[in-house]
């Protein structure tokens, strides 16, 4: 059987689709990491209400008590890969205790983040390895920070917030800008 022009034309084109589906999924499953030596956290709420951001907040607190006193960044991420579904748990009792209906969803990869400040300390947009946890629908605003070494913000009982700021996130940043 013999193609027309037109025929050879529409295999071309589907054929360069395809292999630029193939580059673009390729990309997506190997982003570089590129700012080894920590790993950030990226909660994601169910929406922007007050109450979803509030309970974000709650969440990213409990995470980060999960996370405490892990020595070196290999442990750290074979603690989190061990622990993904005890994450979600940790997340979905915080949603209940709430009032609130909806799954929450952790994962470990390398994630576009941008820029943050923090104090004296500026963390540039790129890919970072990060524990991604979205609550419910995932619609609401984010929230970052780097989970290992610790450098988060911790909510106080009075609604403010207070810096822990590990000395080894800023020799780590200086040596990499």
């Amino acid at each position: 059987m013999k193609l027309t022009r037109l025929q050879k034309e529409i295999l071309i084109w589907l054929l360069l689709f395809s292999v630029c589906a193939g580059m673009g999924v390729y990309y997506i499953n190997h982003t570089p990491n590129d700012h080894p030596g920590m790993i950030r956290l990226h909660v994601v709420a169910n929406s922007d209400s007050a109450e979803d951001q509030a309970l974000k907040l709650k969440v990213r607190n409990e995470i980060v008590k999960f996370m405490e006193g892990q020595e070196s960044l290999e442990s750290a991420r074979d603690y989190l890969n061990a622990n993904l579904s005890n994450i979600e748990d940790i997340a979905e009792e915080v949603i209940a205790e709430n009032g609130f209906d909806y799954p929450a969803y952790a994962r470990l990869k390398v994630t576009f983040i941008p820029e943050k400040s923090y104090e004296d300390l500026t963390l540039p947009a790129g890919n970072y390895e990060a524990l991604k946890v979205t609550l419910g629908r995932g619609d609401g605003q984010n929230w970052w920070c780097v989970i290992f070494p610790q450098l988060c913000l911790i909510g106080e009982e009075n609604g403010s917030e207070k810096l822990v700021l590990k000395s080894k996130v800023k020799e780590m940043m200086k040596g990499s800008v």
